[in-house]
């Protein structure tokens, strides 16, 4: 057979083997990159994994590009979900190009690394894994190995659950490492439908075992995830799988899952009629499910969320705001009834609303063609089995249900872009004759082929530009970035080396360094413990990226970032600039006007801060953190009866316990209010049983201020008695007051 070859063409037979294996390498590596947590990297459980993921992809899609030119039978077969799939890269690829910004719409950030950048590696991996993987029982075999993995994963949350390895969020909700129990929740809950797959192929019983063990252990991570979102989905992929069982099987089959569709429901009747009970409540895990209402706090911040999304769709609806500009419509369209959430949300917590924002109705449409297409494909097929089509549609119920409540990230992408390649190559082709035709496909390409070195080569070379272009810059501004953020031996000046290393690669992360050597410079430069030089360099530094930042003048984000750092080194005037602007950007954010006040009250304009101050109360009265800073902007500008007004409501009495309005009392000169502040804080700690020493001086303090001396030298008795480490010192204050000066 050989020596009708050239020898060069022998030489290449060899190469397509080794092709081929890089590529089924890549592939059988990939479940395992989610155990990746590199501890000297910035969002280490996000960017460890995709950067992982990108290199593979990369290596995976160049060997295979070689294979696709050399052979005609490692080229894309035709399917409907490769063609869904293209189609929607392409269509959201359209919408990021005439999005609110193309940079980030293509790049993203460390701390979610998705974008136009991260759609096309997803592609990339579904064309190569559907052409490479071109039997049923190599797909198997790749998810074999991702099972192995899903289980190694659920033994990390199993240490979790038994407190040998800390969790990341919350104390009672496994993480594995993945850092969030929603991405880890979406992960075994994808691993749940892919045991019970391939249970169905087991001819052994040891494989039932195996997969019946996988099914446990992940049904055991996902219920104490305490995911909702993902829990429901598991119920609605029940519910699919029984009624496409029903539908489709015959006789006792069919019993089953009608009796399996039943039992889901009386499950969730009953759930829902025990909810109350101390036995639910009482549970870490069953509490959160307990809680689900429409009045629930997260329920209508979600709501509100999605009405702000729609908002945003009207506006272009079309191709949407491209990816990653959830943030502008976020801050365009804000509701003050936020104000109990995190300040900036960059997703709508919906899947298919997020990618209505991203590419608008038709990239909506596009992403639900993915469904569509695999789901027909599946209806279509006379290669599954009538069990095996239940529970693939079942998976696409679940993971489209939970889609609803979150948003997705690297590991439910690189497993739903598995699970449409098998569909597509298992569901559209007769796998025996699909081998015997490559194999001769595969004999006449190397035959025919011409120039076939100068196409490794290209390969090869386009390979290794992508891998360093892709990767490797980010990668090392990562790392940069890390190293000036932990204290360095030689000082701050080090530090500020790093952050200049990290900033001159000039990648995707440059907007979150900006944002960390600005949050730090801001610590560094209000101690009082730093020379001179080091501020002023760095200042020059913060001062050069911010301006930078908010060249667009469209991200209120930025602009409030640089404004914050303006008002901590006293620069009031600039400040004033960038947070107005800010709140041009965001006018319903509350939080923006409470800090332009607290600039006005820093520079001693108390009369613009008051104004500006009810303009914020005004938006939401109902949200407390305003209505106090509107009452101490009152206290400031000299306004008591106001701050009556506002704060003995909710307090019962204008002395609030907070240091903020013992300040302001003490500015105002209102030594008795800090008297009555300083006393009922006495009062609180002796009922406590803890040590009240220093509120003793402090009262001491206010007392002096008041000119009452006698009231002070018995506050510095109590606090010696309290304190006898005290004594020294106090005794001298005793004396300096006896002696009628102000210590």
């Amino acid at each position: 057979y050989f020596t009708a070859f050239h020898q060069r063409d022998i030489v290449l037979l060899y190469m397509e083997k080794m092709l081929r294996n890089v590529v089924l390498a890549g592939a059988f590596v990939l479940p395992f990159i989610f155990f990746i947590v590199p501890s000297d990297m910035f969002f280490p459980f996000i960017t460890g994994k995709n950067f992982a993921f990108r290199v593979i992809v990369e290596m995976m899609f160049g060997a295979w590009a070689a294979l696709a030119i050399l052979s005609p039978a490692y080229r894309p077969k035709k399917s409907l979900i490769l063609i869904a799939l293209s189609a929607f890269v392409a269509i959201v690829a359209l919408a990021d190009m005439f999005g609110d910004n193309f940079f980030r719409s293509f790049w993203s950030n460390y701390e979610r690394m998705e974008g136009l950048i991260t759609l096309l590696h997803l592609l990339a991996l579904c064309i190569v894994l559907s052409a490479v993987l071109q039997t049923r029982a190599l797909f198997e075999k790749l998810f074999d190995t991702s099972i192995v993995a899903s289980v190694l994963m659920s033994l990390y949350g199993l240490a979790q659950f038994f407190g040998t390895l800390a969790t990341h969020q919350g104390a009672t909700r496994l993480d594995g490492t993945f850092g969030n129990a929603t991405y880890f929740a979406v992960y075994a809950l994808f691993h749940i439908f892919i045991a019970a797959l391939l249970s169905l192929r087991g001819t052994k019983r040891w494989q039932y075992l195996w997969y019946g063990i996988a099914i446990l252990l992940n049904l055991f991570v996902l219920y104490n995830t305490a995911t909702r979102g993902a829990m429901i989905g598991l119920l609605a992929g029940l519910i699919v799988f029984g009624a496409v069982s029903a539908l489709k099987g015959s006789g006792r089959a069919r019993i089953v899952a009608v009796g399996m569709i039943a039992g889901v429901i009386v499950f969730v009747g009953g759930f829902i009629a025990l909810k109350d009970t101390q036995f639910i409540r009482g549970s870490p895990v069953l509490g959160r499910f307990a809680s689900i209402s429409l009045s629930d706090t997260t329920t209508q911040s979600r709501f509100i969320i999605w009405g702000m999304a729609l908002q945003g769709f009207k506006e272009r609806p079309l191709l949407g705001w491209g990816q990653d500009n959830f943030i502008t419509v976020f801050n365009t369209y804000y509701k003050p009834e936020l104000y109990k959430q995190e300040p900036f949300f960059d997703r709508a917590h919906n899947v298919f609303l997020d990618w209505l924002i991203a590419g608008g109705a038709l990239g909506l449409l596009a992403y639900l063609s993915l469904f569509g297409a695999a789901a027909l494909a599946v209806f279509r097929s006379k290669i599954f089995s009538a069990l095996e089509a239940s529970v693939l549609l079942g998976l696409l119920a679940a993971y489209f249900t939970q889609n609803l409540f979150v948003f997705d990230n690297s590991g439910s992408y690189i497993l739903f872009v598995m699970i449409l390649g098998y569909i597509a190559v298992v569901a559209t082709t007769n796998n025996q004759e699909q081998v015997t035709k490559n194999k001769k496909e595969i004999a006449v390409g190397l035959m025919t082929t011409q120039n076939r070195q100068i196409t490794l080569a290209a390969c090869l070379i386009g390979t290794l530009f992508v891998l360093y272009a892709v990767n490797v810059k980010p990668f090392l501004a990562n790392k940069a970035l890390i190293q000036a953020m932990v204290p360095q031996k030689e000082g701050v000046l080090k530090n500020i080396a790093f952050f200049e290393k990290a900033l001159a690669y000039n990648t995707f992360g440059t907007s979150e360094i900006r944002e960390q050597v600005t949050q730090i410079a801001a610590s560094i430069i209000s101690s009082g413990n730093v020379p001179d030089d080091i501020k002023r360099a760095l200042d020059a530094l913060v001062r050069r990226e911010m301006t930078k930042a908010t060249e667009r003048k469209d991200d209120a984000r930025a602009e409030i970032l640089f404004g914050s750092y303006l008002h901590r080194v006293g620069a009031y005037d600039d400040a004033i600039l960038h947070i107005t602007h800010a709140r041009t950007l965001s006018p319903g954010k509350q939080q923006i006007a409470v800090l332009l006040g607290s600039v006005y009250l820093s520079k001693g304009d108390t009369q613009t801060a008051l104004a500006i101050m009810k303009e914020a109360y005004d938006l939401l009265p109902e949200n407390p953190n305003t209505r106090d800073a509107y009452a101490l902007a009152a206290i400031h500008a000299g306004n008591r009866p106001l701050a009556e007004e506002l704060l003995i409501p909710a307090y019962g009495t204008i002395a609030v316990l907070d240091d903020r309005f013992t300040a302001a009392f003490a500015r105002r000169g209102d030594y008795q209010t800090v008297i009555a502040i300083w006393k009922t804080r006495i009062a609180e700690a002796n009922a406590r049983g803890e040590d009240s020493a220093q509120f003793h001086i402090s009262l001491g303090s206010a007392y002096v201020a008041a000119g009452n001396r006698v009231g002070a030298v018995s506050e510095l008795r109590k606090a010696i008695l309290l304190d006898p480490k005290f004594k020294d010192q106090g005794e001298y204050l005793i004396r300096e007051i006896e002696a009628g000066r102000n210590p």
